[in-house]
């Protein structure tokens, strides 16, 4: 009962706080290739892919008990994003991960008003190291908790949070279905960039669905993000009245929808569509593919290969790569998922 009711009072706290001052974008970063491949937020599947548990604690198990998981992410503009995980057991049945993870926003040069180069730069990164660990609840339900500790440097400019992410995952592989609830980025700043900046972190509440079909290796997945925001758009009106149009935006605004094609245990296809950010960014002229993703999943031998490619304006694609290889180094006796 304790877990519930520190999941409630988590929620009132982010019902309570809807204006959130965006600060530390590497929280926003979901820089796992298999879940940017399904449009960019974690799933409720407990599987042998660790990487799945990195952003959603609850979905740890002994099934990723010493795996080593490394990510990049080839971004925009000479700014790319990363990370390296481990997962181990502790006694018998406790499973931790440990995480790094990296933001680069690349080099900056130093200008003046008029345009004059000053002659020298300057670089801007966050810095993340995260604590995982999750427990078995009742038959097919876990419960999960991420601790982290975030470092910021944008220029002269510093500061340090601390934040956690609170989730409860419900899978069941028998009857073909899975969801999870997901409270993220709750915390605050213990050091600010300056003293005109507030301590709030960009906190997110998700829920999502999966279910995989009976005769057909197909798994379908629906997820809302932001249940503690309503307008998550970057665009607002000043209208007071009720527009069904709008409503609708603002609805749809928060859905992601996405697919994974499992074909065998050594190949993989998965699709995502967010609906957010074809809304916000595509072109008005020629939208194309924009908030579209895709990925494979490999298995070759001892490692796994997971690819992501998304699309977020028509100016730019970012190409997500994820490798995972098994580590024998340690060989607990009872490997059985929680």
């Amino acid at each position: 009962m304790k877990y519930f009711s520190l999941l409630i009072l988590v929620l009132f706290y982010l019902l309570g706080s809807s204006q959130q001052q965006i600060q530390y974008s590497i929280l926003n970063n979901n820089c796992a290739a298999r879940n940017s491949s399904l449009g960019g937020y974690p799933i409720g599947v407990i599987d042998e892919d660790p990487s799945l548990s990195i952003f959603l604690p609850s979905n740890l198990s002994k099934l990723s008990v010493n795996k080593l998981v490394i990510n990049y992410n080839n971004h925009f503009a000479d700014s790319d994003f990363g990370m390296i995980n481990y997962n181990f057991l502790i006694k018998k049945n406790s499973v931790f991960s440990a995480t790094l993870f990296y933001n680069n926003y690349g080099s900056f040069e130093y200008y003046d008003a008029s345009g004059n180069s000053y002659g020298n730069s300057f670089k801007a990164a966050d810095w993340v190291f995260q604590i995982g660990h999750s427990r078995k609840l009742y038959e097919n339900f876990q419960i999960g908790l991420n601790f982290k500790v975030i470092n910021s440097r944008l220029e002269v400019y510093n500061s340090i949070a601390l934040a956690s992410d609170i989730s409860l995952t419900y899978f069941n592989d028998e009857k073909r279905i899975g969801g999870y609830f997901l409270l993220s980025n709750i915390g605050t700043s213990i050091t600010n960039y300056s003293s005109f900046s507030n301590g709030k972190l960009p906190a997110n509440s998700i829920i999502s669905f999966n279910t995989k079909l009976k005769y057909a290796p197909v798994r379908f997945h629906l997820t809302y993000n932001h249940l503690n925001k309503w307008d998550i758009s970057s665009t607002k009106t000043n209208s007071n009245s009720f527009s069904f149009n709008e409503f609708s935006k603002q609805f749809f605004n928060h859905f992601i929808i996405a697919s994974e094609f499992l074909f065998s245990d050594n190949f993989n296809f998965r699709f995502g569509y967010d609906l957010l950010s074809r809304n916000e960014l595509q072109p008005q002229s020629r939208p194309g593919t924009t908030g579209i993703s895709w990925g494979i999943g490999l298995k070759i031998k001892d490692f796994k290969i997971n690819y992501s490619n998304s699309k977020y304006h028509f100016a730019g694609i970012s190409n997500n790569l994820t490798i995972i290889k098994s580590l024998r180094f340690f060989k607990p006796k009872d490997l059985s998922p929680q």
